[in-house]
């Protein structure tokens, strides 16, 4: 009965997870409260994923990177090694996936791709390259360097510490890397000769040559004075002198969607245009439009010692409190003195009031407004800007301490004089205590809904074993393909692995895989060591689909990606290192 119950509550999680139907925080914490409620775990071991070792570890280098990111220590180092790839589109491609890989072996990978995207932005407008050919390769490169180190990425800690606590065997500091340089070599390889062909060329528009401007949805009025009013779609001149479509007219409580061309416009209607934020802001003015968003929510004037009035994009990043909000909700307007003209969502404008729309992680603003107003929104709320003003400001100073201390807790953690979580959680003391970054910075840092994942997974981890779940479904594998050996039972386990992390996260999916792992080596009478690694890669082998890493999601509104875009360039990717993997690691982790 306690197996069925357990199956139960993870075929429910795992559907809940790759819906989205409910935030991934919360359905962790609903399975950590059922399996509490259902005895299928004590109260102790319901809660004891927020004391797990990883859970501290992951928590005290999302800090750690965060100082980093804060001192500016990479950021000129990321553009030195950009700029010996030239003009060249492959040696780009290269060049950005071996740089991002650098930076996420040793901070996480959403860190180092945030970090890196405003200069390979600058490098595409400098190159002429469309960004759309560099962003999914800084998303990838980002991913498969994680792999390379034990500190790189969350499941690579997790099967550490899972690890550890079946065996009591651990992996060191550099254990991953043999493996993952080895595949992140062949990733970089594919993207640069094959992957790159399977990429979009996005066109952007050119409301600026400093910014990738991407064709948007903004609400107009047509004021009683235009020369559109009593005009037909046709004669109205829109599309043919401006490149603008009307994707949908709102007169009174009626919406017309793709409007027919003969349909005629009326004063007071509302037009929901499509183009690039030039021709939006020309169009207003030589045909008597309003723009809604401005209207209701002028922008304050612009003061010649507080800069000029700009408009430009920015990316919600997870960090963000908006997330899960409305722009009315936190009074956008009126809290930051800016006005959101348009959002791009998934690779496709949003067509809907930008007020009542829902924020999401990765999704890409349109503001107009000051200039300090803008470089403050980026700095202090989460959101990353993607060119157009100033850099928000670093504390250079602080950048030879933020290394030392870096440098300082792989030190430790590779030499063994400090468990992993220990030197960790010491680096993360000495950012906050050398100013690097303040304490206020420092929980802001944290990924909290990383963290409730992992913690809330933990225990469901704990009830596949207990209630002999995790036996079950290893000797379902060892049954289906147990026969060919134990290296086709490790592409097994590998493919499901990667499979789960598409839908869902990989920190989850590493720790849903891990007691089946460790169940399979010991009905294989093997080590469970090339297991465990099997899982760490392939939890981070998340190509597929823009929502199953948090990288990918934050370079699909940039890039002007599709969903299936990923699917794509992903898939190849993904088969081509489950084999490569599987191969590998038994060499290096022998049976």
């Amino acid at each position: 009965m306690e197996i069925v119950l357990v199956l139960i509550i993870l075929f429910i999680a795992i559907v809940l997870f790759a819906t989205e139907w409910i935030r991934m925080d919360l359905v962790s914490l609903m399975v950590l409260l059922t399996l509490g409620l259902t005895g299928l775990v004590t109260v102790e071991e319901a809660f004891s994923g927020f004391s797990n070792p990883a859970v501290i570890t992951v928590a005290a280098m999302f800090i750690i990177s965060a100082g980093l990111s804060n001192s500016g220590a990479l950021g000129p180092l990321g553009e030195r090694l950009l700029q010996f790839a030239g003009g060249s589109e492959p040696r780009l491609i290269s060049a950005v996936m071996g740089t991002a890989a650098l930076f996420s072996a040793f901070i996480n990978n959403i860190g180092a791709t945030a970090m890196l995207m405003p200069i390979v932005l600058s490098v595409t407008k400098k190159s002429r390259i469309s960004p759309s050919k560099l962003l999914i390769p800084l998303a990838f490169g980002s991913l498969l360097g994680g792999v390379c180190t034990l500190i790189g990425t969350p499941p690579n800690i997790l099967m550490n510490t899972l690890l550890e606590q079946y065996t009591g065997e651990s992996f060191s500091m550099f254990d991953f890397t043999p493996v993952g340089v080895v595949v992140l070599l062949a990733g970089m390889a594919y993207m640069t000769f094959i992957g790159r062909h399977l990429l979009p060329r996005r066109k952007s528009g050119s409301l600026t040559e400093v910014y990738q401007v991407k064709e948007y949805i903004t609400e107009v009025e047509i004021a009683s004075s235009s020369p559109l009013d009593g005009q037909s779609i046709a004669r109205s001149g829109l599309e043919r002198d401006f490149g603008i479509k009307i994707r949908a007219i709102l007169r009174g409580k009626t919406k017309f969607p793709f409007p027919h061309r003969n349909r005629k416009l009326k004063k007071g209607d509302i037009l929901f245009l499509e183009g690039n934020p030039e021709s939006i802001l020309k169009i207003r003015e030589k045909k008597g439009l309003e723009v809604v968003p401005e209207r209701d929510n002028p922008p304050p004037p612009a003061r010649k010692d507080k800069g000029n009035l700009v408009v430009v994009e920015a990316s919600l990043t997870s960090t963000s409190e908006m997330v899960g909000q409305t722009l009315r909700d936190v009074r956008f307007a009126d809290t930051h003195g800016l006005t959101v003209l348009a959002i791009w969502r998934r690779g496709a404008p949003v067509v809907k009031k930008v007020d009542h729309v829902v924020l999401e992680f990765g999704d890409v603003l349109l503001l107009q407004g000051p200039e300090e107003r803008v470089v403050h929104l980026g700095k202090e709320h989460g959101f990353l800007l993607l060119g157009g003003v100033s850099p928000v400001s670093y504390r250079p100073k602080k950048a030879p301490i933020a290394i030392l201390t870096l440098a300082g807790v792989i030190v430790l953690a590779a030499m063994g004089i400090l468990p992993i979580m220990l030197s960790a959680s010491l680096g993360a003391l000495v950012m906050v205590l050398s100013r690097c970054l303040s304490p206020k910075e420092a929980y802001e840092s944290i990924d909290w809904m990383i963290i409730m994942l992992i913690a809330g997974t933990l225990p469901l981890g704990l009830a596949m074993e207990k209630s002999g779940a995790a036996r079950m479904l290893a000797d379902l594998i060892i049954g289906t393909v147990g026969p060919m050996g134990p290296w086709v039972v490790l592409g097994a386990v590998f493919l499901i692995t990667f499979a789960l992390t598409e839908v869902m996260s990989h920190a989850a999916a590493a720790v849903l895989v891990a007691p089946i792992a460790f169940n399979t080596a010991m009905d294989l009478s093997v080590s469970p060591k090339p297991f465990f690694m099997a899982v760490a890669v392939a939890a981070s082998s998340c190509f597929m689909t823009p929502i199953s890493h948090q990288s990918n999601a934050l370079v699909m509104g940039p890039g002007g990606y599709r969903f299936f875009d990923y699917t794509k360039v992903g898939t190849p990717l993904n088969i081509g290192i489950w084999l490569i993997a599987t191969l590998l690691i038994p060499l290096v982790f022998p049976f």
